[in-house]
């Protein structure tokens, strides 16, 4: 059993890969609209008289694709499973809800330390970058990006969950990714943006903006926020407040919109689980557009019909044995 777990993860996996590099617009969006931005604002810094780059940019450009990476990109990846039907067909087995989400979170956080590895190693072919790389305060910059990478995926789940179209899930991520890439410090430098404050009481409004806060202090080792206040004046610990608070709400959420999807979905399907079982794995063979991704499947249902079949026939066999003893009595 453990091996057809093992199997599974590694197939649910290649499909998300499949599905992924197939996505000419995931890819553009998601690695080179934030790499071409901050190669711009580190090429030609200063060059405005009245627009300062941030010495912070590469912090906002890693936020920034964290955000598109692990919130918009995955926001469709959850989208299309569960339009597919693709949910309903595994967790109509004895499949374990948890590993196949496990595997979803992971390739998307694979895909994002892919892109912030490059963003990093883009950044340091300027010298400004290398001397600043030096000092960043890691313990800072890893909290504020551990904490947007978990909210950034809770709330693709709620998002790619709760929307029944995927036109309305793409309005709503765009909001939360084009929003912080003009008011949070890469469209446009910080040090601009808080000239208005109208501008800055506005930015309080995207939840990712505390904890691309918290990553901007950690990279020019500020972690008090004393030079750069951010607008909290002075009271640093409040975006990892707000943080916390915004992640223990939105996991809330969460919880309830799984327990209504997949509670009413066991429901259903005790009652029609010969009628509709299918169905997601058959609208996935229709939409595979690759021999791979056919095969992917294919040896996917195999799996989970191996499964099923074992845990029926221990269903039968302790049925069998309830039927023995009574007729012993």
């Amino acid at each position: 059993m453990r091996y057809s777990k093992r199997k599974i993860f590694k197939i649910i996996l290649g499909i998300q890969f499949t599905n992924y590099r197939s996505d000419i617009f995931l890819i553009f969006s998601g690695w080179f609209i934030t790499i071409i931005t901050m190669v711009v604002w580190l090429a030609f810094k200063n060059a405005g008289q009245n627009i300062v780059y941030d010495s912070f940019i590469l912090a906002s450009a890693i936020g920034i694709g964290t955000i598109r990476n692990c919130l918009f990109n995955f926001i469709k990846t959850i989208h299309d499973f569960k339009t597919n039907l693709f949910f309903q067909r595994l967790f109509s087995t004895s499949l374990s809800k948890s590993l196949v989400f496990t595997s979803m979170i992971l390739f998307n956080q694979l895909v994002n330390l892919v892109v912030t590895g490059i963003l990093i190693m883009i950044a340091m072919a300027f010298e400004d970058q290398r001397e600043l790389i030096k000092n960043v305060n890691w313990a800072v910059f890893f909290a504020g990006f551990f904490l947007l990478v978990f909210l950034s995926n809770v709330m693709a789940f709620i998002i790619g969950m709760s929307c029944k179209k995927i036109e309305l899930a793409f309005v709503i991520g765009n909001l939360y990714y084009y929003g912080p890439v003009y008011l949070l410090g890469l469209g446009i430098p910080y040090s601009t943006l808080e000239k208005s404050e109208g501008v800055i009481i506005s930015s309080f409004l995207f939840p990712q903006r505390y904890m691309l806060n918290i990553m901007a202090s950690g990279w020019v080792n500020d972690p008090r926020m004393e030079v750069n206040s951010f607008s909290y004046g002075g009271n640093f610990w409040i975006p990892y407040l707000v943080s916390v608070i915004l992640i223990l709400i939105s996991i809330i959420i969460l919880v309830k919109i799984f327990r209504n999807m997949f509670e009413d979905m066991n429901k259903k399907y005790k009652n029609f689980s010969n009628t509709k079982k299918h169905l997601g794995l058959i609208y996935a063979i229709k939409r595979a557009s690759t021999t791979d991704e056919l095969e992917q499947i294919i040896e996917l249902r195999n799996l989970l019909n191996k499964s099923t079949k074992t845990k029926t026939l221990k269903i039968k066999g302790g049925r069998g044995n309830v039927r023995s003893k009574q007729s012993g009595n």
